[in-house]
């Protein structure tokens, strides 16, 4: 068996122009991809805190269909109160509302609580809808119930998420440029 010999004199690694070379083109490579980073991660945070919504409004409507309870989902600023404003951009609690007062009791079952960063992601309900309230039949109480979803960093990324008084909930992948700029 015989061993490759290195001759003597002879450098086996990188000259510094092939360095240079490879540092010039992955900068280059990283200069044209970080915008693109940026962008999906603001599109990632819009979908994400979109479909946790949609997730507790689903959560709402079986819990009241299967309960025959009244359940609630209010915007909360610290994941045990509701805030009593249309700003959910900080989280909201999911709660059943055994003695209908629509406010989130100590002695109520709290089902969900959902916290989000308020630095990333601006989130409002129609002025009118302070919380949404799912009844047994699972209808919305109230009127029609739309939210806005904006990406804080870029306002060309948002989503809507609207629920018919049927309770049924569909979303949007978009959102008005001019609402987004005012979350």
């Amino acid at each position: 068996m015989t061993f490759p010999c290195h001759r003597a004199g002879r450098n086996q690694g990188f000259s510094a122009l092939e360095l240079i070379l490879v540092l010039l083109v992955a900068s280059i490579v990283l200069a044209v991809a970080l915008p693109s980073f940026k962008t999906m991660g603001s599109s990632t945070q819009v979908r994400t805190a979109k479909n946790a919504l949609i997730l507790g409004l689903q959560r709402a409507r079986a819990e009241a269909l299967s309960t025959g309870r009244n359940v609630v989902l209010c915007p909360s600023s610290d994941q045990h109160s509701c805030r009593n404003d249309s700003d959910w951009s900080e989280g909201w609690l999911l709660y059943r509302d055994d003695n209908r007062n629509g406010r989130f009791d100590p002695v109520e079952q709290l089902l969900l609580s959902q916290k989000l960063d308020p630095r990333l992601i601006g989130i409002r309900s129609n002025t009118g809808r302070r919380q949404i309230t799912y009844r047994n039949l699972g209808e919305s109480a109230g009127a029609n119930a739309s939210f806005v979803i904006c990406s804080r960093r870029d306002p060309h990324f948002g989503g809507q998420v609207i629920i018919a008084n049927s309770g049924r909930v569909r979303s949007l992948g978009f959102a008005p440029l001019e609402t987004c700029a005012t979350i």
